[in-house]
């Protein structure tokens, strides 16, 4: 019998690791006070209670008890695979990335082929994710697209969801957005036709939608639904984050700049680095580039340099590529065009893969404070660049207007 403690400590890590509060998991049918004792071990959750946690974190109930499984036909325990499991998500969580892949891989192959279960899914998931970080996304996508073709709508919808997800959510962060636009609908539709608005993984399909779909043009195609307000303790979970970023965007491009700031602004006092740091990076960045376009550049320059402390005392491995992009624009609006036009340099020379569209975002704000500045030079070289980055990551429609920019400088030039 597991220690009280262990059980807790599982459900702790998973639901910290999904960017999960305890009110989002206790859901309806339980209280954040009940799950906070369960976490310390001070509550010994039912079978039925086991099970609704379970399929909120996505995992089967074996991985958060540690209850031992009756043996399998093949004579491997349950109960090693996922302790193997677990550890292969420590070694990954250490450090250890080609390691922890090569363990996934010998459990995926240690499952029956025509058996679909959590062991199997999660070490399929965790491939694709490792290949997607190693810069390898169409090695991670043809592990996805494996998987969707053997597994069915029902029995394994839960699975299946969770396939769609990744599957939409790497190839946008690999610059595939249309290809993402269509696996994220797909996802969205099955999961609203199993259990309308409700459950974690319909705020992850609604999340991967809304970013696909504003990538490709299509902001309409994502619905705007209510999904739920903050919970009690001011954290914003990342994929709500998510959601009013790409929603505040979208209403800037579409010429309310005052509905933007508002709904971004309530975004960026809520969320906080737990939700991740690139998202919250993303949610400052963006934030101070409305209030440089209202005339705030002190406010501005403020959330700049809290966001770049934050970024160096955590020491993030990440390029702060939205920071530093509202950084260059407050140096346009301060007048210090050098500082401008070295911080477009250091953007420019990013690489182009990954989140082109992301890439190809940021240079159409240098060029446009390039432009402002006068340097119509700059400003041509870099919406050409973004139009280009845009074309790759087939965001067509962002990279018409860059053309569009582009289009009426050189007319200007001449």
């Amino acid at each position: 019998m597991p220690e009280l403690a262990d059980t807790g400590r599982r459900i702790k890590e998973l639901r910290v690791g999904a960017g999960m509060t305890q009110h989002d998991l206790a859901g309806a049918e339980m209280s954040s006070s009940y799950i906070s004792l369960v976490e310390h071990g001070k509550r010994i959750p039912s079978g039925r209670a086991l099970k609704i946690l379970a399929e909120r974190l996505g995992v089967g109930v074996a991985e958060i008890s540690g209850d031992p499984v009756p043996a399998e036909n093949t004579g491997v325990r349950r109960l090693d695979l996922v302790g193997r499991l677990v550890a292969a998500r420590r070694q990954w969580d250490g450090g250890d990335v080609e390691g922890a892949l090569s363990e996934f891989r010998a459990l995926a192959d240690t499952e029956p082929a025509h058996r679909q279960d959590d062991v199997f899914t999660e070490a399929q998931l965790a491939i694709a994710e490792i290949l997607g970080t190693l810069g390898r996304p169409d090695e991670g996508a043809e592990v996805l697209e494996r998987m969707l073709t053997e597994l069915a709508p029902e029995p394994y919808a839960e699975p299946r969801l969770r396939t769609l997800i990744a599957l939409a959510d790497l190839l946008e962060s690999a610059g595939r957005v249309q290809d993402g636009l269509r696996y994220a609908l797909t996802g969205h539709l099955e999961c609203t036709a199993r259990r309308p608005g409700t459950g974690f993984h319909s705020l992850l399909a609604l999340d991967v939608l809304t970013r696909c779909a504003y990538w490709s043009g299509c902001p309409d195609w994502a619905p705007d639904a209510d999904h739920g307000r903050p919970s009690a303790d001011g954290v914003l979970p990342g994929p709500r984050a998510s959601v009013d970023l790409h929603r505040a965007l979208d209403l800037r491009d579409r010429g309310e700049p005052e509905r933007a700031t508002a709904l971004l602004g309530e975004c960026a006092r809520r969320v906080t680095p737990a939700a991740g740091f690139p998202l919250w990076e993303k949610i400052n960045g963006h934030y101070a580039l409305l209030l440089l376009r209202r005339g705030e550049p002190a406010a501005a320059r403020s959330l700049v340099e809290r966001g770049l402390v934050v970024a160096s005392v955590a020491q993030e491995p990440g390029f702060p590529l939205w920071l530093t992009t509202a950084e260059a624009a407050g140096a346009e609006a301060a007048g210090d065009l050098a500082r401008l036009f070295a911080l477009g340099e250091e953007l420019a020379a990013l690489p182009d893969t990954g989140r082109s569209h992301e890439k190809a975002a940021a240079l159409g704000e240098i060029a446009a404070a390039c432009a402002r500045a006068g340097d119509r030079e700059r400003a041509v070289g870099y919406f050409r660049s973004s139009a280009e980055l845009f074309r790759r990551a087939q965001a067509y429609r962002h990279a018409e207007r860059a053309r569009e920019r582009l289009t009426e400088l050189i007319e200007m030039r001449k």
